[in-house]
C-alpha cells in the first residue's frame, strides 16, 4: 500500500495537509458534538497509522480543528458578567452602522469596554441598540453610556433567513437598550480613503439615472440601492454582477496588466534579457486590483477574490505550469485559516464552484485569441456550465432559478466587461481633472434605456420558483460530478444518482403538515395541504411598518412553493392580526373573503369548508365584550387526526363552546391565549384532550407565558407542550396513523450558537 502511494509523498504534501485542513474546519464548524464528528475522526485516525502519507492529512485535520477552536474562543465567544442585582451595564461603544436614523435610532457598534474589560477593535464584540436620543448619530461616533444588554437570540423558523446565524457570522453578541436620557458624543473627525473615495463618486454619478448602479460598481456599496433594484436583478440572474468578486478583479487586473503591457511596449526601455517581464504586467495588475479591494472596504466577496487571484499568481509563477486546481485549495485554505467560519457564507460556495466550473470548461474548449467563433463557443459554454452547476446552490438557497438570466448574462457579462466597467473607470480617473458628466451621459442613457426593457420581461420569464430542495439532493448532485468528468469512473456516477432516485420515490411524506412560526409574542399558523395553504393569524407588526409576514411568511410560502387558498383572522389584536397589511398588499386580500365576507376586519362567519380534503369547521359564538373571547375559534380535521386553533378565548368563551356541545377533542392544541391563566380551564382541557399543546409565545416575555399553573394543568393530562419561545417553529406531519412533530432549534441548531 505504501508503494501504492510513493509518487504522492513528497511532492504533494502540501496538498494533502490542505486536504485536511479543510476537512478539520468543515467538519468542525458542521458536526462537532456529533456522532458525525466522532466517526470521521476515528477513521483518519486509523487510516493514518497504516498508511504513512495520511499523517499529513491528519496533521492538516488537527490544524483545522484547532484554528476554528481558536477563531471561536477569539472573536466569537463572548458572555456578559454577572449583574449582581444590577439593572445595566457600563459599556464604551463605536458607532459601527446606522440601520434606522428615526427616533428611537437603532445601531450596530463596536464595544470597546463592557464593564471593566477592555476590548481592541480588531476583536471587540458587536451589539445591536436600541438607543432613544434626538441628536443623530453617525457611522464612526464613540460614547459611553449604561445600556440594558442582553445575549442577542432571535426567531427561529424552519427555511427562511437565520437571523440568528447571521449575526453570528457579524460578530453580533448582544442587544439591548441604552438607557441615558443624554450622551457625551465624540464624533469622529477622520475621513479615511474609503469614506472620500465613496463620497467622490457618489458626488460624480450623482446626476446619472442608474447611478445605483454605478456606485455599487465602484465601490461595492449598496446603499443606494432600493429593494425594488435588488429584487429586479435577482429574479433577472444578474445580482452576482452587483456584488465586487472574482469577475470584476479579473476585469480590473487584467485591464491593468495588459495597459502596462502596452505602455511598456510603446517606451521600449532596454530591459534585461532574462527578466519574465510578465511578473511586472501581472504586479501592476495585483496591485491596483487590492487598490480596487481596498476602496470597497474589503467586502468578503472581493477579498475572497483578491485571495484566489493571489493564489493563482504565485503558483504560476513560482511553479513551471498553472496548477489550476491547486491555487484553488490553497487559497480555500487561506480563507478558512482568516476565518473557518466563513463556511456559514453561502457566496463562498457559489464563488468556488463558479472558479471550478470555469477552469472545467477552458481545458475542454480553450480560448484561442486568433478564432473570434471558437472564443464565443467557448463563452457559451462557460455560460451554460455556470448556469447547469450552480443550478442546485440556486435552488437551495433561493428556491428557484433565473430563467432569463441563462440568456441575459451572454449579453451582460461582455457589457460589463468590455463596455461599462472600463468607462466608470476613465469616469473615475477624468473627473478628477474636469466635470466629465457628460462622458457618463453617454452611456448612462443607453443603459437605462436597457434597464427599463428588462423590467418589461414578465415575471414568469424572470425567476421560476420551484421550491426548496434537501441538503441531501444537493451533495447527491455534486458527488456525481466528479465521476461523470473522469471516464474511468463515469459508471460509479449512477450510485448517487440512484440513491436520490430512491430516496424521491421511497421516502414517505406527510399528508399534511401544521407550522406554527415563531413570531415571538403573537401567532402565525399555516396549514398546508398537496401543496395547497391555509393561514391562521398574521403575528404582530412593529412601529406600524414591520411585520413578520414579509421576512418569515411569504418566504416560507416561496421556499415551499405552496398556493394560498384561504386564510382567517382571529381576531384584530396587533399580535395576531399585525401582518393582515402586509398579507394583502402582497396580492392575498381575496384569500379572506371566505371567512370573512363582511371583510378582513370584521369576525369570521360559522362554517365548514372542505381543504384539499381536509376539514375546515369555524365555531359559531355569541357576541362577547371583548375582542379575545370574539376570536375564531377553528378546527381542522382529517380521518384520524385534528388540530384546534383558539385565537385569545377566556374561560368565559371556553365554558360557551362546551355548553353547546362543540366537538373539541383534537390531537394538537394551541393554547388559548398563548398560555395565559385566563384561558384553558381544567374543564376545556379535558374537552379537548389533546395530545400535544403548542404555546406560541416569546421567549422571556413580558408576560412570561405560558403561564406555570396553564402548564401544570396540561401536565396532568400527560399532555407534551412546547413553545415556540423556546424551541422556534414547530412543525407537525401528519402521517395515516401517526404524526411527527419537530422543532426548528432541533432540528437546525450549531454547537456555535446558544440558543
Amino acid at each position: 500500500m505504501d508503494r501504492f502511494f510513493s509518487h504522492l509523498k513528497q511532492p504533494f504534501t502540501s496538498v494533502w495537509m490542505s486536504l485536511g485542513f479543510v476537512v478539520g474546519v468543515v467538519v468542525t464548524v458542521f458536526y462537532y458534538q456529533t456522532l458525525e464528528f466522532t466517526v470521521i475522526t476515528i477513521s483518519i485516525l486509523i487510516v493514518s497509522t497504516y498508511f504513512k502519507p495520511f499523517l499529513t492529512v491528519l496533521l492538516g485535520f488537527i490544524c483545522g480543528i484547532c484554528s476554528v477552536a481558536a477563531h471561536f474562543i477569539l472573536f466569537y465567544s463572548f458572555e456578559l458578567p454577572e449583574q449582581h442585582e444590577k439593572y445595566a451595564y457600563s459599556v464604551g461603544v463605536v458607532i459601527e452602522e446606522v440601520i434606522s436614523a428615526t427616533p428611537p435610532q437603532y445601531v450596530k457598534v463596536k464595544i470597546t469596554r463592557l464593564e471593566d474589560r477592555e476590548y481592541s477593535h480588531f476583536r471587540a464584540p458587536s451589539a445591536l441598540l436600541s438607543i432613544n436620543f434626538a441628536q443623530p448619530i453617525q457611522s464612526g461616533d464613540a460614547f459611553n453610556a449604561q445600556v440594558r444588554l442582553k445575549n442577542y437570540r432571535a426567531i427561529k423558523n424552519f427555511t427562511v433567513f437565520d437571523n440568528q446565524l447571521y449575526a453570528f457570522t457579524q460578530k453580533i453578541a448582544f442587544k439591548g437598550t441604552v438607557l441615558n436620557k443624554q450622551l457625551n458624543i465624540k464624533s469622529s473627525q477622520k475621513s479615511n480613503a474609503v469614506s472620500a473615495y465613496r463620497a467622490y463618486v457618489k458626488k460624480l454619478v450623482n446626476n446619472a439615472e442608474l447611478n445605483w448602479l454605478y456606485y455599487v460598481l465602484l465601490t461595492g456599496d449598496k446603499s443606494l440601492m432600493t429593494f425594488e433594484h435588488k429584487e429586479l436583478m435577482q429574479s433577472l440572474g444578474l445580482s452576482h454582477l452587483l456584488a465586487i468578486s472574482g469577475l470584476h478583479i479579473s476585469l480590473v487586473f487584467g485591464f491593468c496588466y495588459f495597459v502596462t503591457r502596452f505602455c511598456l511596449k510603446l517606451l521600449k526601455p532596454e530591459l534585461n534579457q532574462a527578466l519574465n517581464v510578465s511578473i511586472f504586467y501581472s504586479a501592476a495588475g495585483f496591485i491596483v486590483a487590492f487598490l480596487y479591494v481596498y476602496l470597497s472596504d474589503f467586502i468578503i466577496s472581493a477579498t475572497r477574490a483578491l485571495i484566489m487571484l493571489g493564489c493563482y499568481l504565485l503558483l504560476y509563477y513560482l511553479a513551471k505550469q498553472s496548477l489550476r486546481w491547486r491555487s484553488i485549495l490553497y487559497a480555500l485554505v487561506i480563507i478558512l485559516a482568516v476565518n473557518p467560519f466563513s463556511l456559514l457564507n453561502p457566496g463562498l460556495y457559489f464563488s468556488f464552484l463558479a472558479v471550478c466550473i470555469i477552469f472545467m470548461v477552458l481545458k475542454q474548449f480553450p480560448l484561442r485569441g486568433h478564432t473570434l467563433l471558437a472564443n464565443i463557443r467557448t463563452l457559451v459554454v462557460i455560460q451554460l456550465g455556470l448556469f447547469i452547476g450552480l443550478l442546485p446552490l440556486s435552488l437551495y438557497f433561493f428556491n428557484g432559478v433565473s430563467l432569463a438570466g441563462l440568456v441575459l448574462n451572454l449579453v451582460a457579462i461582455p457589457i460589463l466587461s468590455f463596455v461599462l466597467m472600463p468607462a466608470l473607470f476613465l469616469s473615475v480617473l477624468l473627473g478628477l481633472l474636469t466635470d466629465w458628466y457628460a462622458f457618463i451621459v453617454l452611456y448612462d442613457f443607453p443603459l437605462a434605456y436597457i434597464y427599463q426593457m428588462l423590467q418589461a420581461i414578465p415575471q414568469h420569464i424572470r425567476w421560476l420558483n420551484v421550491g426548496q430542495i434537501s441538503i441531501t439532493t444537493v451533495v447527491l448532485l455534486y458527488s456525481a460530478v466528479p465521476l461523470l468528468y473522469f471516464i474511468e469512473l463515469r459508471l460509479l456516477a449512477c450510485i448517487p444518482l440512484l440513491t436520490l432516485l430512491f430516496n424521491y420515490y421511497f421516502t414517505q411524506t406527510s399528508l399534511w403538515r401544521l407550522n406554527v412560526f415563531d413570531v415571538g409574542h403573537g401567532l402565525m399558523v399555516l396549514i398546508e395541504k398537496d401543496k395547497h395553504a391555509f393561514i391562521y393569524d398574521f403575528g404582530p407588526s412593529y412601529f406600524n411598518r414591520f411585520s413578520r409576514v414579509p421576512s418569515v411568511l411569504l418566504p416560507y410560502i416561496d421556499a415551499h412553493n405552496l398556493i394560498v387558498s384561504t386564510a382567517i383572522v382571529s381576531h384584530q389584536d396587533n399580535d395576531h392580526a399585525g401582518g393582515v397589511a402586509h398579507f394583502k398588499a402582497a396580492g392575498y386580500a381575496w384569500s379572506f373573503d371566505y371567512f370573512h365576507p363582511s371583510g378582513v376586519y370584521n369576525d369570521c362567519i360559522a362554517t365548514t369548508i372542505d381543504f384539499q380534503g381536509l376539514s375546515i369547521q369555524t365555531f359559531a359564538k355569541e357576541e362577547f365584550n371583548n375582542s379575545n373571547d370574539n376570536s375564531c375559534v377553528v378546527k381542522i380535521s382529517s380521518a384520524n387526526h385534528s388540530v384546534l386553533l383558539t385565537g385569545d378565548i377566556s374561560k368565559a368563551r371556553e365554558s360557551k363552546l362546551i355548553k353547546k356541545g362543540d366537538d373539541l377533542q383534537s390531537t394538537v392544541l394551541l393554547s388559548p391565549h398563548h398560555g395565559s391563566d385566563s384561558s384553558s380551564s381544567v374543564e376545556f382541557i379535558k374537552a379537548v384532550n389533546p395530545t400535544f399543546v403548542i404555546h406560541s409565545s416569546a421567549y422571556q416575555g413580558q408576560w412570561q407565558f405560558p403561564s406555570k399553573a396553564v402548564v401544570k394543568r396540561y401536565s396532568e393530562i400527560h399532555a407534551k407542550q412546547y413553545s415556540t419561545g423556546d424551541v422556534g417553529q414547530i412543525r407537525v406531519d401528519f402521517y395515516a396513523k401517526h404524526l411527527e412533530l419537530s422543532t426548528a432549534r432541533g432540528e437546525e441548531s450549531y454547537w456555535f450558537i446558544k440558543d
